[in-house]
């Protein structure tokens, strides 16, 4: 009774949770499902009724659910093997730009080294120009495109992008707290700045920072998709085609990846888009719904 009743106190948080543990469940163990290919075998061509060799990409069938993508791997296979680089690249991203944000914003209201001032700067610089197109910009440097390491720096990028707009979040929340008297006793006995933060001001902001964390998470997956269908990867390497050129080949199994032939196709594979984007748009309303489920929760 007890469980009942709460769950239709906290609908929201009780959805969110069950979409969030079920895709846990796909991205550790949806590789153990029967109908998986974890090995991704490429199909070069299917024979037709009439003995015609078909090339992939392959529309949906009983042989494949959800039909395959251009290099004839099972298109179900590729979405549950790469939930978990999904993921892992997603939460990588918002802790980054969490623990950058959170010394920001406590030197900035503490007025400390000029962060205050760099971080106005930042906020109003940032404004003008979309956060994909400074993305793009730096994800294309040579020294990044090149780079044997460039999955750390890409993440670095977007993570340090947004870290202005979460400090500034942290900061007016800091300076509110601030107005406390336990925080200003905490001043008049002379407690260190780290063990102010730590002891005083953290143990009232990890509640916020678990909801805005929460619904940063589902930005991201926003943002990685949005690069993904610009053809920007994570991870690629440096190739030489059949034909001589050299060229870029994605390594990665990040759902992004998938909508980078998008354009293409929507003219006839449009099963490939459409299912990598509705893996997408799933994590993005879990993760929203599982914000305010915890916002309403901790009220």
């Amino acid at each position: 009774m007890k469980l009942l009743t709460f769950i239709r106190s906290n609908p929201l948080f009780f959805l969110g949770s069950a979409m969030f543990f079920f895709l846990l469940y796909i991205a550790f163990f949806g590789k153990y499902l029967p109908a998986i290919d974890t090995k991704l075998k490429e199909v070069d061509f299917l024979w037709t009724e009439n003995k015609i060799p078909l090339a992939p990409p392959y529309e949906p069938s009983e042989q494949f659910a959800i039909g395959t993508d251009r290099l004839g791997r099972d298109l179900l296979s590729l979405l549950v093997l790469g939930a978990k680089e999904t993921l892992i690249i997603v939460f990588a991203i918002a802790l980054v730009r969490y623990l950058l944000a959170i010394p920001l914003a406590f030197f900035a209201h503490k007025n400390k080294f000029g962060v205050n001032v760099v971080l106005n700067w930042l906020n109003g610089f940032l404004s003008y120009i979309p956060t994909i197109i400074l993305v793009i910009l730096l994800a294309t440097l040579p020294p990044i495109v090149l780079s044997k390491t460039r999955p750390f720096y890409l993440i670095l990028i977007i993570a340090a992008l947004e870290v202005g707009r979460v400090a500034e979040m942290i900061k007016l929340e800091l300076n509110q707290l601030s107005t406390k008297e336990y925080i200003t006793g905490g001043n008049s006995v002379g407690i260190s700045n780290f063990r102010l933060l730590r002891k005083y001001y953290m143990p009232f902001l990890y509640g916020k920072l678990l909801v805005n964390f929460v619904g940063d998470l589902g930005k991201v997956m926003f943002l990685l998709g949005q690069l993904g269908f610009l053809g920007i990867f994570i991870s690629h390497s440096f190739i030489q085609t059949d034909t001589g050129a050299f060229g870029f080949k994605n390594t990665s199994l990040s759902w992004p990846t998938l909508l980078t032939d998008a354009f293409r196709d929507l003219r006839g594979a449009i099963w490939i888009p459409f299912y990598a984007s509705l893996a997408m748009t799933y994590v993005i309303f879990t993760f929203n719904i599982l914000a305010q489920g915890i916002r309403k929760l901790l009220k």
